[in-house]
């Protein structure tokens, strides 16, 4: 017996903003898909790794935290993107977003950071989005 393979959900926005009016402040980034919000691996890592070619990705920040989702994809059955390659923001810990990734049904971003902080993730429905949240401190 074969065992089903999930479905491969599309990735069709990031967002990215602080939250001043929160106590504790917080920098939050939301991944939006279409289709159920696949599996995932977020850790901090030393560099982020372009899939495939192995080469770095340049990013801004002192602190990379990776974002891997599988199955996923950020394009559409034409090949063109479904979301930005990359986001510079202005943000008290976020720096930048970067794609490092969109093969084989296998999704990477990078999210730079000013710095190493506490950090929490959850996900929500309808529609199906990450959202990781950076403390500002």
């Amino acid at each position: 017996m074969t065992t089903p393979q999930p479905p491969t959900s599309t990735l069709v926005a990031i967002r990215a903003a602080h939250h001043a009016e929160a106590t504790p402040q917080y920098d939050r980034v939301v991944f939006e898909f279409n289709g159920p919000i696949p599996p995932m691996l977020v850790e901090y890592v030393k560099q982020l790794i372009a899939d495939g070619s192995g080469l770095p990705v340049p990013i801004a920040g002192r602190a990379i935290v990776l974002v891997q989702l599988s199955p996923a994809q950020a394009h559409d059955d034409a090949g063109q993107p479904t979301a930005p390659a990359r986001l510079a923001t202005r943000l008290p810990v976020v720096r930048e977003i970067a794609s490092a990734g969109d093969f084989e049904a296998v999704v990477t971003y990078g999210i730079g950071l000013a710095k190493r902080t506490y950090t929490r993730m959850r996900t929500l429905e309808n529609p199906s989005r990450l959202v990781i949240d950076f403390l500002v401190v």
